[in-house]
């Protein structure tokens, strides 16, 4: 049996797996109704033992197969983890490797100095090795984001609520967005929210006198579109006095808000914020003042949420970047984080008072180090990440932004 398959068989797996790395080549990725199929190229030795060549065409083969089996299960789990369960992965996974293979095609075989050698092109079943790891605990799926169904009615500047679910077109015209700004910073943190176009605005008719439609209304709209709560809030923008002698514009948002639990139908958060904006321009002074409200009351929402994800990873990640950027460059980095990682349950960002470091923080389906692997493998368009320098328990990374390398 060649040193490769001895390796394989004793499962030194952070060994072997950066030594493959070398011999396992990704190709083109095909996409499916589940998880898309990658097919990898591998490479598999055996020795010819007296003259005995179909023995060593099938040791060649499986070897090669194992090495397709150990690539698609290092992208389901960080590298300790995956050498710490060589244990229960030999049985399952590398005694019969053939089994976890979608397909696979013999790309070229030769024999030289008695080695034979097999190149084959595989797509591994990853669906069914991912529910093989769960069935011995060593996979967890990621569990689906908590949705909201988000109401928020404005006042107007001559009295009266508009609203995207008004019956008259004219009050669906929002003078600051406030639920559009609401909505972008509870999606930022992780949550669902639905869109207003789907769910139909006959659904939500408002009671007469009333800016939202009655709570049976509410909760019903939301049951059928698959949402955890239903927030309710009313916004209030209005300039504000700026001190004697300032060439500073000021505008304060006041802002109430209800949330009410779809499944048990009861009140889950009932409070209000009050924010200040400061800008040399009056409407941008109004914006500061509607971001700070809605970024204190999403926070309220957030920690009032179901315990959807109380199996879930906890952590904070500290990414610093080098000197100072735009920015659009540093939440164009965040974003792309978000879509490359849909086991981030929640991913919210937030400032530490170090000049180029954001904290983000984490509820996620996979442990720190599976995520961090997984985020260094993806294409984030151009920004690459590294390990940062230790700090503490905390994860640290650097990161680097397309222009700045």
């Amino acid at each position: 049996m060649s040193n490769k398959i001895r390796n394989i068989k004793r499962l030194n797996i952070a060994r072997a797996a950066v030594l493959l790395a070398l011999a396992i080549l990704p190709a083109a990725a095909a996409a499916q109704e589940q998880s898309p199929v990658i097919a990898r190229t591998a490479r598999g030795f055996a020795t010819v033992n007296g003259g005995n060549m179909p023995e060593a065409r099938a040791a060649a083969l499986t070897d090669a197969q194992q090495k397709i089996i150990l690539a698609a299960l290092a992208d389901q789990m960080p590298l300790d983890k995956l050498n710490g369960s060589s244990g229960a992965l030999q049985p399952l996974f590398f005694n019969k490797p053939d089994v976890y293979l979608q397909r696979f095609k013999i790309v070229s075989e030769t024999t030289v100095a008695g080695i034979h050698q097999i190149v084959i092109e595989a797509a591994a079943n990853d669906d069914l090795i991912r529910s093989d790891l769960a069935t011995i605990g060593l996979y967890k799926p990621p569990q689906q984001k908590s949705r909201v169904l988000l109401m928020v009615a404005e006042a107007g500047p001559s009295g009266g609520s508009h609203a995207w679910w008004a019956a008259d077109p004219a009050q669906r015209i929002m003078p600051f967005d406030v639920g559009g700004r609401m909505a972008a910073i509870l999606r930022e943190r992780g949550i669902d929210v639905l869109d207003p176009g789907a769910v139909a605005r006959e659904q939500l008719a408002p009671n007469p006198g009333e800016a939202f439609p009655s709570r049976d209304a509410l909760l019903e709209a939301a049951r059928r579109a698959d949402a955890a709560i239903v927030v309710m809030a009313r916004a209030a923008v209005n300039p504000a006095a700026s001190p004697a002698g300032s060439t500073v514009a000021q505008a304060q948002c006041d802002m109430q808000a209800e949330a009410l639990d779809v499944r048990t139908r009861e009140v889950l958060l009932h409070s209000s914020a009050n924010a200040l904006g400061t800008h040399i321009d009056q409407d941008a002074a109004a914006q500061d003042a509607v971001e700070k409200a809605c970024s204190r009351i999403a926070d309220y929402i957030i920690d009032r949420m179901p315990a959807a994800d109380a199996d879930n990873h906890r952590y904070s990640i500290r990414c610093a970047f080098p000197g100072p950027l735009p920015e659009a460059t540093v939440d164009g980095f965040f974003k792309l984080l978000r879509e490359a990682l849909p086991e981030a349950v929640r991913l919210t960002v937030r400032d530490t008072g170090e000049a180029n470091v954001r904290m983000v923080d984490i509820v996620s389906s996979l442990e720190a180090a599976a995520l961090v692997q997984k985020a260094q493998r993806a294409d984030l368009k151009g920004y690459t990440i590294a390990p940062g320098a230790a700090d503490g328990s905390v994860t640290s990374l650097y990161v680097t932004a397309p222009a700045a390398r």
